[in-house]
């Protein structure tokens, strides 16, 4: 019996290619080559998505910048840190805030001082730390020495007293008839605000007793629930709640009004002179850092310190934008030598 051959089960299944018809008058690639480069594409961006993932690997893979701050976290210090750590990192430079708190800020700035160069250290120095520590005859830091960076803003001293209090011509006629009956909180004993006390004594021909603290909030709260008549702080740890009307700034420090507080008057505008002294915030390096690296970072803080929403933050948290890096900021930190020393030669014996 013989069958016609014909398309059936045993025969290959007819291969049929795509449609490469167009309507009249168009000129696109056929379907077949449009789907060969929509797929090159698709490999081109799967080899970019990849190089991005290797370049930040990489990125991840370099050791963050640490940024040691000698004080506790919550306070002036740690905020003003955590500000610029945040804008270099948002520049390409990862910095992590690291706190150290203790010995007035100086076992922070004897970490950084010993900090290999495998792992890049910071320092945000202090007034206390960098400008008065030393003066005081503390043990200089066994490493490398410290230079500034850059210099981030600074703030003045303010006498404090609980709203609604009595003006200063008051308070100081009160001590000189009661010597050494009315205390005066600092945020401790040769602190900034230590030594501000005693020149504001001696200045005013006043004697006080010194009440110290560890830190601005303790002191504060008791300063708002009478347990002592006045604080010497910084304008910035005192501008919020001198904002809600919960503390009354008696004066401040410098020889004209902060912006920041243009309400209240000068020690000077009272007749007190010599009350210039000033708190200030820096950024230090180990001065084992090699040149070029000390002038790139400086670079960088210098474009990031200048950022109009930082020097903001800075000016809404009581301190005035600075911005000095390199010379500049060494000649700073030169002539805040020269104050502090001058302060200490006039009440470094009542200091302890």
């Amino acid at each position: 019996m013989h069958f016609s051959r014909g398309p059936g089960a045993g025969d290959p299944l007819p291969r049929t290619s795509p449609s490469c018809s167009f309507p009249s008058g168009s000129s696109p690639l056929p379907a077949c080559a449009a789907r060969r480069r929509q797929l090159g594409a698709l490999a081109g961006l799967a080899a970019l998505a990849a190089l991005g993932v290797y370049r930040n690997a990489a990125h991840a893979a370099e050791p963050a910048c640490r940024l040691l701050v000698g004080y506790g976290a919550g306070g002036g210090a740690d905020h003003v840190a955590r500000l610029v750590a945040d804008s270099l990192s948002q520049d390409g430079c990862l910095t992590v805030v690291e706190n150290r708190p203790g010995a007035a800020g100086q076992i922070a700035l004897q970490e950084a001082s010993r900090a290999s160069a495998e792992r890049p250290t910071l320092l945000l120095g202090t007034v206390g730390s960098v400008s008065i520590a030393p003066l005081l005859a503390q043990a200089p830091p066994a490493g490398s020495p410290l230079l500034p960076l850059a210099i981030v803003a600074s703030t003045p001293h303010v006498l404090l007293a609980a709203a609604p209090a009595a003006r200063l011509p008051g308070l100081l006629d009160e001590a000189r008839k009661h010597p050494g009956q009315l205390g005066y909180a600092s945020l401790g004993v040769g602190s900034s605000a230590h030594l501000v006390g005693e020149l504001l004594c001696r200045q005013a021909g006043v004697q006080m007793t010194h009440i110290p603290y560890p830190g601005s909030a303790r002191a504060m709260t008791d300063l708002q629930g009478g347990h002592v008549p006045v604080l010497v702080s910084t304008l910035q740890a005192a501008l919020p709640l001198m904002r809600q009307g919960r503390l009354q700034a008696l004066a401040v420090t410098g020889s004209r009004r902060s912006a920041l507080a243009p309400q209240v008057a000068t020690f000077a505008e009272f007749g007190i002179a010599g009350m210039d002294q000033q708190a200030w915030y820096g950024v230090l390096a180990p001065a084992s850092w090699p040149e070029p690296r000390r002038g790139v970072l400086a670079a960088r803080l210098g474009r990031v310190l200048a950022a109009p929403a930082l020097r903001q933050r800075l000016r809404a948290d009581g301190a005035e934008p600075a911005g000095l890096t390199g010379a500049a900021a060494q000649d700073y930190l030169a002539r805040q030598r020269e104050v502090w020393q001058q302060a200490v030669a006039l009440v470094g014996a009542r200091l302890g």
